[in-house]
């Protein structure tokens, strides 16, 4: 262990032999080269994982300039898919690492290149890993690699004390990640400090002579390591040239390594990762996908979401909800290395979503791979010393050559949209053929202009009291009257108006016109309430309250004739907020509803806490009611639980006199459904009003 970690008064005192290591902590200081043409990522993490501080790349430029400044004695070469530039790397370490006692360990795939053990040797390795024998152990291979540099160098503790040595001449350091006043900097560090004053600022000196880009990086990096993560890398500028800053944590302490590097090819790369997670971001994994369709190449693409992560956020912060996803990024790369050998990438798409693309996987392994990949990941998790239990759903899209990279995305990501809104089985696999994903791109760009020119209409459901017969009010109920593929649905309106990123403007124009429409119903109906349905996306917004009040008012609409319907997921997301506009609009006489209640997070203890008038039982516990005694114990509860709680309640679905005679049984109030009436255009609701008040 490093003893010197040296008062800011002397540290510029500090000598290398007043450093010593203990037994136990020689690993800190154990470096591992590794070259890895298309694996590198998910392989440093695992080799990271063993205990090693792994300095990898991707490329041959600079090869042996690149392992020497590694400080490592062993260097993995990651020959598969990549046999000539592998046994390239090998030769050319070979010749300047021979009488060295350097380990030249080849990871190799026989099964694939048949002669590559031999090749390796004639090349210059000295050890190898076949990984086509399910019985290889890569973190005991290395291990024997060591052993032999022990043996070459003449035993452990002469190695430890070289690497040692190397580690105090290299660009290093270390701080303790409990108290930033415990660090470690090596005087080849301090002495090539140029403009970086590490007197002054002996922990963050780097760190402040940073781009705002940069220092986003670090924070990205240093965050995963906190999380999980052995070790990670970030290019960057020191003293006006490229440097990769090498991060691993051992035992509580993290240690730092500056690599210089010839040009600004690394640090430029870094816009294909994604910053908060470390892995491939969107536009890396579209080129990585298109390679491989344009070689011909079977893939595989698994689009994971986190079903319940706003209530995490909710719940934890984001802060937390930030760390959270960088271990399930960490665990998602992890163990997609771990379950498959082939070709692949793990990326983050947005927000909680990741998407996993395998080449050549057979088509019979799919379900298997998916399904142990979601028990794997998202197992129970501690977050802030509380246990979690991530929901995650996937959906699975197969291309071939025929396809193209966007669409197929597309397709995994309206997979994995299904199987979140079902609750039954957690992983979807795409029916949906190129043709209907290539509609939704068209309805996506199409839906802006559609606003814009009057295709969005409203469409008014009436609600009726049960017990007389009365009209009491209306659901208002958004419809695209599209010219070419006539009248669209609100789940398809807005499940495009999400993608293409029009959602709230989508809602505010919905609720403006629907306003508008009611204000003008003939003072014979002044009685009806306007029910309008808010999204997330709406109840979320800091001024939502004031907004919704802003244009009832411009509309010439009375506030207590208007009720709002929220589903139970939306409000609870962010709960403390909701609770106080919602008691700002109750305050002024407008009413609140849980919509589609009973298909959600159904809760006495949330339902004591919120400002509401109404609950609304889902068509899916309606629909079975008047011959399932199962459903009418669940009806019967949520009614009773609803007047306990001084609740009104209203049943959605009702297509039946069966249906409707039992919730009148049960003591339900109101009713909206197709005995009555289905969504009618304005002027055939107010005609309907008209003669049925």
């Amino acid at each position: 262990m490093v003893k010197s970690m040296f008062p800011l008064s002397n540290f510029r005192s500090f000598k290398v032999h007043e450093i010593s290591i203990s037994t136990e902590h020689r690993a800190e200081f154990r470096n591992l080269f590794l070259l890895s043409f298309h694996e590198r990522d998910p392989l440093a993490a695992e080799i990271a994982s063993f205990g090693w501080r792994v300095h990898s790349a991707r490329r041959l430029d600079n090869l042996s300039a690149r392992f020497y400044s590694a400080g490592a004695m062993i260097a993995v070469i990651d020959t598969r898919k990549a046999d000539k530039d592998g046994l390239t790397a090998i030769a050319e370490l070979s010749k300047t690492t021979i009488d060295a006692g350097v380990a030249i360990f080849a990871l190799v795939d026989s099964m694939a290149s048949p002669q590559i053990v031999e090749r390796c040797y004639d090349s210059g390795a000295t050890h190898y890993l076949d990984t086509a024998n399910a019985e290889a152990d890569l973190a005991q291979s290395i291990k024997y690699a060591y052993r032999y540099v022990e043996n070459f160098r003449g035993g452990a503790e002469r190695t430890s004390h070289e690497q040692l040595l190397l580690t105090v001449a290299d660009l290093q350091w270390s701080m303790q990640l409990a108290s930033m006043n415990e660090y470690w900097i090596s005087e080849s560090l301090l002495a090539s400090a140029g403009e970086i004053d590490f007197q002054q600022y002996p922990v963050t000196g780097i760190y402040r002579g940073l781009s705002f880009e940069e220092r986003k990086r670090v924070r990205g990096a240093m965050g995963r390591l906190r999380d999980g993560a052995r070790q990670a890398a970030v290019p960057h500028h020191l003293n006006g040239r490229p440097v990769i800053h090498h991060l691993h944590e051992a035992e509580g302490r993290i240690f730092g390594r500056i690599e210089y590097l010839a040009n600004n090819d690394e640090v430029d790369n870094w816009s294909d990762r994604d910053l908060l997670s470390g892995l491939s971001n969107t536009a890396a994994v579209r080129s990585w996908i298109r390679q491989k369709l344009d070689a011909g190449r079977p893939l595989t693409l698994i689009a994971i979401g986190i079903k319940n992560f706003r209530m995490i956020n909710a719940a934890f912060g984001r802060k937390a909800g930030d760390q959270f996803l960088r271990i399930v990024g960490h665990r998602l790369m992890d163990q997609t290395h771990r379950q498959y050998a082939g070709s692949q990438i793990v990326a983050r798409l947005d927000g909680q979503n990741f998407l996993i693309a395998l080449a050549d996987i057979r088509s019979d392994e799919i379900s298997v791979f998916a399904n142990e990949l979601l028990i794997t990941v998202f197992r129970e998790m501690q977050l802030e010393g509380r246990s979690i239990n991530p929901v995650a759903r996937a959906g699975v899209a197969i291309g071939n050559a025929n396809s193209k990279e966007k669409t197929l995305i597309r397709k995994a990501v309206l997979a994995l949209a299904e199987a979140t809104a079902a609750d039954a089985l957690p992983i979807h696999f795409s029916a949906v053929s190129e043709a209907d994903v290539h509609l939704e791109e068209v309805l996506e760009d199409q839906l802006a202009g559609a606003m814009g020119r009057g295709e969005i209409v409203i469409a008014f459901q009436p609600q009726i009291k049960i017990d007389t017969g009365q009209l009491v009010g209306a659901e208002a109920l958004a419809r695209w009257e599209h010219p070419e593929y006539g009248l669209l649905g609100a789940s398809t309106l807005f499940a495009v108006a999400e993608r293409a990123g029009v959602k709230e403007s989508l809602s505010a124009q919905i609720h403006k016109q629907a306003l508008i429409l009611a204000a003008r119903w003939p003072g014979s109906l002044a009685f009806l309430r306007l029910s309008l349905n808010v999204t997330a996306s709406d109840l979320a917004t800091i001024t939502f309250d004031s907004d919704i009040l802003k244009q009832v008012e411009n509309a010439g609409f009375k506030p207590h004739q208007l009720t709002l319907e929220i589903t139970e997921s939306e409000l609870i997301s962010n709960m403390a907020a909701s609770v106080d506009k919602l008691q700002r609009l109750q305050a002024v006489g407008v009413r609140i509803a849980i919509d589609d209640f009973g298909t959600g997070y159904s809760s006495l203890a949330y339902l004591k806490e919120l400002p509401i008038d109404y609950l609304k039982i889902d068509s899916g516990l309606t629909g079975d009611i008047s011959g399932s005694p199962k459903e009418q114990v669940v009806v019967r509860s949520i009614i009773d639980m609803a007047h306990s709680l001084h609740l009104s309640v209203i049943a959605e679905g009702v297509e039946t006199e069966a249906q409707l005679e039992t919730l009148a049984e049960l003591g339900c109030e109101y009713f909206q459904g197709f005995l009555r009436s289905g969504p009618l255009s304005p002027d055939e609701f107010e005609t309907f009003a008209l003669l049925n008040s």
